[in-house]
């Protein structure tokens, strides 16, 4: 074999080394996305449930206690957030006034920090028919809201909605389009397109 043929040879076999390096790069590359979505997936995907449970915590301030029981509890670890099937929330403050809230379904955000100057709390966003009463006690008289979706704080004792509400007292019917509410300060904000029918007080 000559030494011209040599070279050629040697040049077709680096050349192979060459395309086989690549391919083996492409795989390796390949497989390993692969296996990255593949985990990012599984990350997705709930990793326990509960079924029927009750559980009861305090809000900060210690004034008020929730008790949430549900039909399903889902836990996601990607995102770290709970959601709830058929979720049924009551809260019992120092007044023993006691506030239920209902919902289709609920998503748990642990420790959510909306603002730099406000501390991290948890937040339970509802949605789907959601209904709030309140029972009638010395702080107020009885009412009912109604509206597709509502975020609730229950370490501040606040919630809010940007979308439309229907609330209901003995004496008043109103609708309004957003609303801000403080529990613990007994105070609502009707944020749009407010409009309130007040019955005629009742003859003596």
């Amino acid at each position: 074999m000559t030494a011209d043929r040599i070279r050629v040879w040697l040049g077709v076999a680096l050349l192979g080394l060459v395309m086989l390096g690549s391919f083996w790069i492409y795989e390796v590359m390949r497989r390993q996305s692969e296996d990255e979505a593949a985990n990012a997936k599984n990350r997705s995907e709930p990793d326990y449930y509960v079924e029927h449970f009750n559980f009861v915590r305090l809000s900060q301030s210690k004034q008020t206690n929730y008790r949430v029981t549900g039909e399903k509890l889902i836990h996601f670890p990607l995102e770290d957030e709970f959601e709830i099937i058929q979720p049924r929330i009551v809260g019992i403050d120092q007044e023993k006034t006691p506030m239920t809230i209902r919902a289709d379904r609920a998503i748990v955000k642990q420790k959510v920090q909306e603002k730099l100057q406000n501390k991290p709390e948890d937040q339970i966003h509802m949605h789907g028919n959601v209904l709030v009463e309140r029972s009638k006690s010395d702080q107020g008289s009885y009412l009912k809201m109604a509206t597709d979706s509502l975020i609730l704080f229950p370490d501040s004792e606040r919630m809010r909605t940007a979308e439309a509400i229907t609330m209901t007292t003995p004496r008043a019917n109103i609708t309004a389009i957003g609303m801000e509410a403080e529990n613990n300060r007994q105070k609502i904000r009707l944020l749009s397109k407010v409009q309130i029918s007040i019955a005629p007080p009742s003859a003596k």
